[in-house]
């Protein structure tokens, strides 16, 4: 794996440029105010998520579809909680 900064900055720029620009804000945010705290096993997941289609991340987000169980982990569960603030 490259090093943590360099992954960390490779995930800031995904969830910034995602195609829709409700995700790039909702992921973006979200990425600046979590990337510097998660340690590398919570990274990998949320380069996981960010891999995922934004409708479906979205679906996820607001609870309108149950997240399926390897989605559901503590990144998962911050985002979720980040989303419905």
């Amino acid at each position: 794996m490259e090093d943590l900064s360099t992954f960390q900055k490779k995930l800031l720029y995904k969830s910034t440029h995602r195609g829709s620009k409700e995700m790039d804000l909702i992921l973006g945010k979200f990425a600046h105010k979590y990337l510097s705290l998660f340690n590398e096993d919570e990274l990998v997941m949320l380069e996981t998520i960010l891999e995922m289609d934004d409708n479906d991340i979205y679906q996820y987000a607001l609870n309108k579809k149950e997240i399926p169980e390897s989605l559901n982990n503590r990144v998962f569960t911050l985002l979720k909680d980040y989303t419905l603030l």
